[in-house]
């Protein structure tokens, strides 16, 4: 019997204060593709889609279009591990059918339309304080909450920005999460009189149809806007945090996607004089596998990969929890027939077992030169200083990631590429290294005899922030790649790996990206789309958080465990929730709309704000533990070096294609108030977009609006893991 999945398993879509919009990517760095007003995309001669070249409305540099997140079923054949089969109206299928009269018995029918029901919901405000890595695998009773004065259940739930499901279909095809439009659900939004934006939307949908009858859901998220109202009554905007500022609420959200398929069939029984009849009736399948949706902020740098995707970060713990791929990672043999648990118990036995496949030769240029390609990116939106000159990561003949060289497996017992392998791979920061700045002294120094000079020790890599390198607890200064991502590196390291360009007989081993085509199958949708999320570092992070990488809320690879609706309206923190019995948070339950976007910074404008570089106190690995007996060096004891977030996701510094580099942000300051005049200024910033330049290929800034923010700023020369002088400023 066919199955049908919805992909992308998770969708993302974008805010901005315009109508207007475009359509989500679906690849890894790619741009939006262009759409019309129904969201049918538009291709250009060839069939390839069209992608955006402007982000905001024609002579309107203060109105940012919204991205639109795009659904689509897949029909996919009995144990079928992937498909690129699409849901038409008008095919046939053998659906299941029970009514009282006939009991269960299979029957023909013929898909006649497709119901989409979404349910998109912000919980930031009635949730927990965020507190670094805090509260990973659950909070305590003690732990504070947001809006703490807020106690009563009903009270507390009013704090959820919760419009009700919303369901279309070819028959109704828009629908909006908007207040007031007749829904009997029990709303629930913010006061209308919160400042500097009031919030009555969360968004709309709509269903197109193309011309080879393939019907679609388009959803699409709110207007950027967001507002504060103190619980004194107080209505003047104040941010003092980063990531908890109570009386604050803003229109990002998420929620389940779910779809039923309508089908027509012929009902076949005797009348009561004994005659044959032939009735057609219509009934609905739930599809078997739906899917979620994020609402984020926009994509400022949607060209520029972050170092770590949500792709990555999921495709890891998939591999690892939910045998995904068992040739990467499983029991041996390796293949899928033996790593098919079924049973909880077998799981655990496999969970346990399982490991990474020695055997296994990752592709190129699908594993590993991204991982090289993305650092000389981060030129375009950040002010490098390559530690006393040079490129460190040119990527051209005879450079430190020199492509061809790189991807170059052994041939015929030649390798001539092997130290070169080896030295990158050592200083990848591993498994235990999240504390460490430079290469641990205990490392062989087979590779480089500067290794214990501590001199001229390298910097491990990835020179970002980690998940926690701001408070004492649960510390995570730097940023690591994932476990299969260090897997892939040092299969590659040991030149175990497949140059794709040799493999398909390509005749160029340093040709363009051959992985360079649209996806058609839905696990590719999948992988393309969470591409362009942001996988890590997570303080709380950018569209999502951390609570991506807990399995416990996945169904299976890449799907969001979803919560059965309970009648009382979403959970509220247990402490709350105990009064009266109300529904609790509980993640064993699945998830509920508003439980992955409810961990981020409240507005996301205070966060993203800040979200440029942070001071890192870099002088023992251990920085956080106190020793009271301790007098040690006071100057050294303060050593701390500026360490930047996302570059690809928060621009600093960037570049205009007539020169010139320039503070993204210039005309809003650097400090909390800042953070409010985000509020109303993130519409202005101007986007990153590759241009060809007149032969100085780059990522440029376009579209912003100097006319409100004023004239941007060059800087002076602000350096990475440039030290600052005094204490640091670990806050």
């Amino acid at each position: 019997m066919n199955q049908f999945k919805i992909h992308p398993a998770i969708g993302c879509a974008r805010i901005g204060n315009s109508d207007e919009f475009y359509l989500a990517p679906e690849q890894t760095g790619a741009l939006p593709i262009e759409c019309d007003e129904q969201g049918r995309e538009i291709v250009d001669d060839k069939g390839l889609p069209v992608r955006v070249s402007q982000f905001k409305e024609a002579g309107n540099l203060g109105r940012i279009k919204r991205q639109a997140a795009r659904f689509r079923i897949f029909v996919y054949d009995e144990n079928q591990l992937d498909s690129d089969r699409e849901l038409k109206i008008g095919d046939k299928f053998q659906f299941p059918l029970d009514t009282s009269t006939t009991g269960p018995q299979m029957v023909e029918g013929t898909v006649v339309d497709i119901e989409w029901t979404v349910h998109l919901a912000n919980k930031k405000a009635s949730w927990y304080a965020f507190s670094e890595n805090d509260g990973m695998h659950g909070y305590g009773p003690e732990h504070p909450l947001r809006n703490p004065q807020v106690t009563q259940p009903d009270r507390r739930r009013q704090l959820i920005i919760d419009p009700g499901p919303r369901t279309v279909s070819g028959n109704d095809a828009q629908a909006s999460f908007a207040q007031n439009n007749g829904n009997a659900y029990p709303q629930s939004f913010p006061p209308p009189d919160i400042q500097p934006y009031s919030i009555a939307t969360l968004g709309e949908m709509m269903v197109n149809e193309d011309s080879e009858h393939h019907r679609r859901l388009i959803v699409l998220g709110g207007y950027g806007r967001s507002g504060y109202k103190g619980a004194d009554g107080n209505t003047i905007p104040v941010i003092s945090n980063y990531a908890n500022n109570d009386g604050w609420y803003d229109d990002v959200s998420d929620g389940p996607v779910r779809a039923k398929i309508k089908y027509s069939y012929i009902h076949r029984y005797t009348d009561a004089q004994g005659k044959p009849v032939r009735k057609k009736k219509f009934s609905t399948a739930d599809v078997n596998a739906p899917a979620w949706l994020l609402v984020g902020y926009p994509s400022y740098a949607p060209e520029i990969e972050d170092m770590i995707t949500m792709d990555e970060a999921i495709y890891d713990l998939s591999v690892r929890h939910f045998a995904h791929d068992p040739a990467v990672y499983g029991v041996a043999p390796f293949d899928r027939q033996s790593n098919q648990p079924q049973t909880a118990e077998q799981w655990t036995v496999w969970r346990s077992d399982a490991t990474y496949n020695p055997d296994y030769y990752p592709h190129f240029f699908r594993d590993i030169w991204p991982i090289f390609n993305r650092p000389q990116n981060y030129s375009f939106t950040y002010d490098f200083d390559p530690f006393g000159g040079g490129v460190p990561h040119n990527r051209g003949t005879g450079g430190n990631l020199d492509k061809a060289a790189l991807s170059q497996p052994p041939k015929n017992g030649h390798d001539p590429n092997r130290q070169h392998r080896e030295f990158i791979y050592a200083i990848m920061r591993k498994q235990g290294q999240e504390n460490l700045y430079t290469v641990p002294d205990d490392l062989s120094a087979q590779y480089v005899s500067s290794f214990h000079n501590s001199a001229s020790k390298p910097r491990l890599m990835p020179m970002l922030n980690g998940n926690n390198p701001i408070s004492n607890t649960v510390t995570d200064k730097f940023l690591r790649m994932t476990d299969t991502q260090l897997f892939f590196l040092k299969q590659w390291k040991d030149g175990k790996f497949i140059n794709e360009c040799d493999e398909w007989d390509e005749g160029n081993t340093a040709c363009d990206n051959p992985w360079a085509d649209p996806p058609k199958s839905g696990t590719a949708i999948d992988r393309g789309v969470l591409g362009n999320v942001l996988g890590g570092a997570f303080c709380p992070g950018a569209e999502v958080g951390w609570i991506m990488l807990n399995p416990a809320i996945y169904s299976s690879a890449y799907r969001i465990h979803q919560a059965a609706y309970i009648a009382g309206g979403l959970s509220i923190p247990a402490p709350v929730a105990s009064k009266d019995g109300s529904q609790a948070d509980d993640i064993a339950r699945g998830m509920e709309p508003g439980d992955l976007t409810k961990y981020m910074g409240l507005p996301w404008q205070a966060d993203f704000h800040e979200c440029t570089d942070q001071n890192i106190n870099v002088t023992y690995e251990m920085w956080n533990d106190i020793y009271p007996g301790s007098t040690g060096d006071p100057v050294k004891q303060n050593t701390a070096y500026n360490i930047p977030w996302w570059p690809g996701h928060r621009p600093m510094v960037i570049q205009k294609a007539s020169g010139g580099q320039y503070y993204w942000a210039s005309g809003i300051p650097d400090n909390y108030a800042g953070g409010v005049q985000m509020v109303r200024d993130w519409v202005n910033l101007g986007f990153i977009k590759f241009e060809p330049n007149d032969g100085n290929p780059g990522y440029y800034q376009i579209e912003r609006n100097d006319q409100a923010l004023g004239p941007q700023l060059q800087p002076g020369q602000r350096t990475l893991g440039g030290e600052i002088k005094g204490e640091s400023n670990n806050e």
